[in-house]
């Protein structure tokens, strides 16, 4: 059995190499992380009496086809909705965005960066207000698809 020490030290370590999906196998059990699976199409794995893995169904009924994705900070830093003060917002919920336009800005020590979408798709939500710090890989919108 994996504990709890160890399947953090797997975590860290797939943060900081950038892995999306990992497999690991340990002593009869079985662990899948998964960065790619929407809220939707996740799966909650539970350990059977006898080490096997059952799957559960996600709680929501929601259409399969429209995934829901979250646009993640790419670094600490101070958010802006906007290019300048007083402008309007790069994106507000409901607008439509293509992959490579620009959702918002993270600003640290004065480096201004661009973020884009990432996905097409509907913003439905702005996850912060303008001004707040966002750690990395904080949510920041969540988009359907």
């Amino acid at each position: 059995m994996i504990n709890t020490a160890e399947l953090k030290e797997v975590i860290a370590l797939m943060n900081e190499g950038g892995i999306q999906k990992l497999h690991v196998e340990h002593d009869g059990t079985v662990i899948v992380l998964d960065k790619t699976l929407t809220e939707e199409a996740t799966k909650v794995l539970t350990p059977s009496k006898n080490n096997e893995v059952e799957l559960t169904p996600p709680l929501k009924n929601e259409e399969p086809s429209k995934a829901v994705c979250e646009v993640r900070s790419p670094m600490v830093g101070t958010f802006y909705s906007s290019p300048e003060q007083g402008a309007s917002p790069f994106v507000s919920e409901g607008d439509r965005v293509r992959a490579n336009d620009i959702v918002c800005i993270v600003e640290a020590m004065k480096l201004f960066n661009e973020v884009e979408a990432g996905i097409e798709g509907e913003i439905i939500e702005v996850l912060v207000k303008d001004g707040d710090i966002v750690e990395y890989d904080q949510p920041l919108f969540l988009i359907k698809q």
